[in-house]
């Protein structure tokens, strides 16, 4: 039983000292993978995996293949690659030299769970709905727009909790990253009342299947 982590341009660069790994080639694409057991999925076999692939971003454009992939061998990743020949490397151009960089934007000073009051009334909870509605799209317009042309593409998600105001992943130039980052440091500058959390670069999971 073999784990999957990536998957590359062939030939590559030496693959790094991070374990026993191996890269599989199929034409110009390579799947980089490394025997596994049957173990249960754990946290720090989640967290082993992805250092494996943040590793192997370091030097590499790559295409990073989520926790607990697996095949039986390298026979059926070969297969598994050739099957996919096509789509796999118009994905890997999508991302090629690039990096994901992930903003969360939330209130600074949002109620606690503890503190928070229930709305008095059905009329009081929708305009705090309709409150939160136009403060998210304020956010999208003033943080996320102007990130996005720093960007090559840039995703939204729903929001996780009521002082959520913006989750977005942004697929970036390596060159970019810096400008990128220095803009949201201005951004957050300039509105003290929102926490800007900025974290990457990460491999382009959110951008490796579209």
């Amino acid at each position: 039983m073999i784990e999957l982590y990536a998957i590359t341009d062939h030939p590559g660069p030496p693959l790094p000292d991070v374990g026993p790994l191996n890269a599989v080639a199929t034409e110009d694409l390579a799947a980089v993978c490394a025997p596994t057991s049957d173990g249960e999925v754990s946290p720090d076999a989640l967290w082993r995996h992805e250092d494996v692939v943040e590793a192997l971003m370091e030097d590499r454009d790559l295409l990073p293949v989520r926790y607990g992939t697996r095949l039986e061998d390298e026979s059926a990743a070969v297969r598994a690659v050739a099957e996919r020949y096509d789509e796999l490397a118009v994905a890997l151009d999508r991302v090629r030299g690039a990096v994901e960089l992930s903003l969360r934007v939330l209130v600074a000073d949002e109620p606690t769970q503890a503190t928070r009051q229930e709305p008095a009334s059905g009329a009081e909870y929708l305009r705090a709905k309709t409150r939160r509605g136009v403060e998210r799209e304020t956010a999208v317009r003033i943080l996320h727009e102007p990130l996005s042309i720093l960007a090559r593409a840039s995703l939204q998600a729903s929001p996780r909790s009521p002082s959520e105001l913006l989750r977005a992943a942004y697929l970036v130039d390596r060159p970019t990253v810096e400008s990128f980052v220095g803009l949201v440091a201005r951004l957050q500058s300039v509105h003290p009342g929102l926490r800007l959390l900025c974290t990457g670069p990460w491999p382009p999971y959110s951008f490796a299947e579209r």
